[in-house]
């Protein structure tokens, strides 16, 4: 869906606020509570909360209302944790082998739930914690189950192979293709029908088998269809990245209605309200809102209003009268001071101390006279801190700034390499590759700007570019990372350029395409190639005849320096012809390292380079024709790999450019800030709500050039240190995998790389 003019719909979100605000906080006690690193924030819940393990898939309460079941799948080990209500006292932990999806209730005692990479259906005796696992066959990792009403028949929808498998009575009949990445399934019609909800494809589906596994329709829905709800004569499907609700009759055969849900509808179309989770009761329809922390409560087929709820909703059951929301990512964003990768069963890793947990909501919330002030606090909570434009700004289309280049770099914090600056908020005790190692970003920083308040939206590289290249991250991104970093789940999908990996209106590159603006990409979301002579390809069709096919994107065994020098190799005859694009994305990757596999340069050494190569771009545009027309955005995908004492997101952001004030600049800033001050200065719209309200870097502006160039610091290391086999971790590194950003166990690489920079205290 095409988004609509962006300054309109920026006045009409901020007209929103102004309107919404003073009733939010008209009573204190009301007031939000937790600042996310998005920005956006979180209420203080008004029921119970309790904290769950990581990333709950989804609950459900049991039949008899006392207990209700959630189902972990993040990146500690996967669990069934069962709760009393209405309290949500913990009763009872039970570890399993892999866990996906909501649990489903069979009877007052015993709750099953998609074992995902368990390759069955595990049930559980909620009184006692003993389990069995009913097959569903190799390799289909299951990630919904759904009962028949007559309770003879479970079906799964299995992402490894894109089937769903019948059983009866625990026994598997029948296993019917479906198609790529079915997220949820439900029976309807007395159990002869089975809906199936299929993400994969050129847009997504509802499959309609009969209860014998023969397909009986397949109706394309444009969306990524991710969740079901059965209403008596309707089937509610939620598409996932279109914030829309579509209604179905007649057996899946016919689209009767389709509900925008999204905080933003007619305001942003598609932007990023990322309806998860469906769930219906007596004439009401509640839809979890992933992305704007939210419940829309639906009536009368619209929406009567929205709930606040945790961060990343990811499953709604209704009790007698409450609303029991599970929160895939909890009630805070940590800082991790004590980064220790040695320490405890875990350390202080971004992926295990996000902790979920799970609100209990008073149905009386949801009341006519309740909802109006909580649907005004979920406006304001959406809203991080609209700043409207200064008088004068250079943020802004036609202005002189006419050309952005955008460099993308890996997995480092603000504590990591800036906490020893000494001029913003920064702990000198944390600094892994401080000012001897990174010279430049020290220098830059000093120079054109400190933000030692800006954040990743992205928690890890899966969904980290996406957040970077989209200002979104999908649910099937968010949802499905956890179990990979795990090494629980083989297939690492997230930077392929095809569905359901790909947000609604695209990535940066394609709005620049649909603005008609010149573009050129090096090695973001590229391949390298594999052999000498060869070229790089990409497998996103926006990038296809915009990337420099002899740029090497993720490739360890390929130096920093030598992208630099392809970058400038069509750096200098685009200076010589007057045609350098308006945007360049250039990906600098190797700040990642390889910890101390022998053979590869040292930490020391690929992070110096890394600084080198990035401060010689900024070296070559300031001595270029160029210069006073050019800004130099440059931020980490993700702030994983390192300590930091404000926040695990918290990560380093620079601005080079001839109008960048300087200073400490403390203005809150995310990923999203950054990629709305492109679209601004380019005149592009938004690519979703997180970038539409994101505060642009007005601050860090200002309205007179200084026209210095800067001459880049070669650091004081050696390039060319190499691991020795004697290195802290030598052994243990060699067999990590490079295939890939994050491909190695995050806690073993963060672990040999804190023991060889002698961090692990």
């Amino acid at each position: 869906m095409r988004i609509r003019t962006a300054a309109a719909a920026i006045v009409a979100l901020a007209a929103a606020l102004s309107a919404v605000t003073a009733l939010a906080l008209r009573s204190p006690s009301r007031r939000s509570a937790v600042l996310l690193p998005t920005g956006w924030r979180l209420s203080a819940p008004q029921g119970a909360v309790a904290a769950t393990e990581t990333f709950p898939q989804g609950l459900a309460l049991s039949p008899d209302g006392r207990m209700l079941a959630v189902a972990d799948g993040g990146y500690r080990t996967p669990a069934l944790q069962l709760f009393a209500t209405p309290t949500l006292r913990l009763i009872r932990t039970v570890r399993l082998r892999g866990a996906f999806g909501a649990p489903i209730w069979f009877d007052a005692a015993t709750v099953a739930v998609a074992g995902a990479n368990a390759d069955g259906v595990i049930v559980v005796n909620a009184r006692t914690g003993t389990l069995r696992v009913l097959p569903t066959g190799t390799a289909t990792w299951p990630v919904a189950v759904a009962r028949s009403p007559r309770g003879d028949l479970l079906a799964t929808a299995n992402d490894g192979d894109g089937s769903v498998t019948i059983l009866r009575h625990g026994r598997p009949i029948a296993r019917a293709r479906v198609g790529a990445h079915p997220a949820a399934l439900a029976f309807f019609d007395g159990g002869r029908f089975i809906a199936v909800a299929v993400r994969g494809g050129t847009q997504g589906a509802l499959v309609v088998l009969d209860a014998v596994g023969r397909v009986r329709t397949s109706l394309p829905l444009r969306g990524d269809p991710c969740a079901l709800a059965v209403e008596p004569a309707l089937l509610d499907v939620a598409l996932c990245d279109a914030d829309r609700v579509v209604q179905v009759a007649d057996a899946g055969h016919r689209i009767v209605r389709v509900i925008g849900v999204g905080l933003h509808a007619g305001r942003l179309e598609g932007a990023g309200a990322s309806p998860n989770a469906l769930a219906y009761d007596r004439g009401t329809l509640y839809v979890s809102l992933d992305a704007q922390n939210a419940i829309a409560v639906v009536r009368d087929h619209a929406v009567a209003g929205y709930l606040p709820t945790g961060w990343y909703p990811s499953g709604i059951a209704v009790g007698r009268d409450a609303l029991y929301v599970s929160d895939a990512k909890g009630e805070r964003s940590p800082a991790n001071p004590d980064f220790r990768p040695f320490g405890g069963p875990y350390g202080e890793y971004i992926a295990s101390a996000l902790i979920g947990s799970v609100r209990r909501i008073p149905l009386r919330l949801a009341g006519a006279a309740s909802l109006p002030g909580e649907t005004a606090l979920v406006i304001a909570n959406a809203m991080p801190r609209w700043t409207p434009p200064p008088g004068a700004t250079v943020v802004r289309p036609g202005g002189p700034i006419h050309h952005v280049i955008y460099v993308i770099k890996e997995n480092r914090s603000y504590d990591q390499v800036l906490g020893d600056l000494g001029i913003g908020d920064g702990d000198p005790h944390l600094a892994w590759f401080g000012a001897t190692i990174t010279p430049n970003q020290h220098a830059i920083a000093r120079r054109f700007g400190d933000f030692d308040r800006a954040f990743a939206d992205g928690q890890v590289s899966a969904d980290g570019h996406s957040w970077t290249d989209a200002a979104f991250s999908p649910d099937y991104t968010e949802r499905f990372w956890p179990a990979n970093y795990a090494k629980r789940r083989a297939l690492y999908d997230f930077q392929d350029g095809r569905a359901p990996i790909v947000p609604q209106n695209g990535y940066l590159w394609d709005a620049a395409a649909r603005a008609g603006i010149s573009y050129r990409d090096y090695g973001e979301d590229t391949v390298a190639p594999t052999r000498p002579g060869a070229s790089a390809t990409t497998t996103f069709p926006g990038l296809v005849g915009h990337f420099d096919p002899h740029y090497y994107g993720w490739d360890l065994r390929y130096p920093d320096l030598a992208r630099y020098r392809e970058w400038l190799r069509e750096f200098r005859a685009f200076e010589r012809d007057g045609n350098l694009p308006a945007l360049e994305i250039v990906y600098l990757p190797n700040d990642h390292t390889a910890a101390t596999d022998p053979g590869f340069p040292t930490p020391q050494a690929y992070v110096a380079q890394n600084d080198y190569a990035f401060g010689l771009l900024v070296q070559a545009v300031s001595h270029s024709r160029f210069w006073h027309s050019t800004a130099i955005f440059a931020i980490e995908d993700d702030a994983q790999d390192g300590p930091d004492h404000v926040d695990d997101q918290r990560t380093t952001l620079y601005l080079a450019s001839p109008y960048a004030r300087g200073g400490v600049i403390h203005d809150r800033y995310s990923t999203a800030s950054v990629l709305r001050t492109i679209e601004l200065i380019l005149g592009l719209p938004p690519l979703s709500i997180y970038d539409a309200v994101a505060p642009p870097l007005y601050a860090a502006f200002t309205t007179r050039a200084d026209l210095r160039p800067y001459t880049a610091i070669r650091p004081h290391v050696e390039f060319d240190a190499l691991n020795t086999r004697a290195a802290y971790g030598a052994r243990r590194s060699a067999a990590f995998d490079w295939s890939r950003p994050d491909a190695v166990p995050p806690r073993l690489f963060d672990a040999v790389l804190a023991g060889a920079l002698g961090k692990n205290r």
